[in-house]
């Protein structure tokens, strides 16, 4: 069943029972209360349906979570990667600058320290990530990556998913609240007829 069809049977639900008694817009007919109750029974059938799409759409979404996490850490680990190597770098021109004389080794010593401190920068943010990583696929239902990669869903899959089931949630809701309407309105009626009796 399509969002737009799940939105349409809530909102004919909403219109039909739109109040109860002499206080409400209109008179709730025995067919209303029938109708409505029927797009509960219906929607409660697709239950286990939905119930599983919503298993997918939470797994599709940790995946994903998953993969943007591993992106971030290994964007962070070839940043630390790319300050090893002008560190080595710098190492290297600081022994071959002592040799040329005090005055170019200073120099050089310069550049080794501000390349030991872009390094010293980089790696809080790279373990960060790391841990960030670990935790979500501790929290997920996958092991390792790779797994997470192989369970994602291409976007307009995954959107359209999310739309599916948040529609039917909200359908499902809306119809409850319908027929609990209903039988709220119906209660005053009974009471009514049991103490005139």
């Amino acid at each position: 069943m399509s969002a737009k069809t799940l939105k349409s049977e809530v909102v004919a639900a909403a219109v039909a029972t739109s109040g109860c008694g002499p206080e409400g817009v209109e008179v709730v007919e025995g067919a209303e209360v029938e109708q409505a109750f029927g797009r509960l029974e219906h929607l409660y059938a697709q239950l286990p349906a939905m119930e599983e799409k919503g298993a997918a759409l939470a797994r599709a979404r940790s995946a994903a979570t998953v993969d943007g996490l591993a992106k971030a850490a290994a964007y962070r680990a070839a940043e630390l990667v790319r300050a090893d190597a002008l560190v080595t770098e710098a190492e290297a021109r600081v022994s071959a600058a002592e040799a040329e004389g005090e005055q170019a080794a200073g120099e050089a010593r310069l550049a080794l320290m501000a390349a030991g401190t872009q390094r010293g920068l980089r790696v809080g943010p790279a373990q960060n990530a790391e841990q960030a990583l670990a935790r979500a696929l501790e929290a997920s239902p996958f092991d390792t990556v790779e797994e997470a990669r192989a369970a994602m869903l291409p976007a307009e899959s995954l959107a359209a998913l999310a739309a599916e089931v948040e529609a039917y949630q909200a359908a499902y809701a809306a119809a409850l609240a319908v027929c609990q309407q209903l039988e709220d309105c119906e209660e005053p009626e009974g009471l009514e007829q049991s103490t005139a009796s």
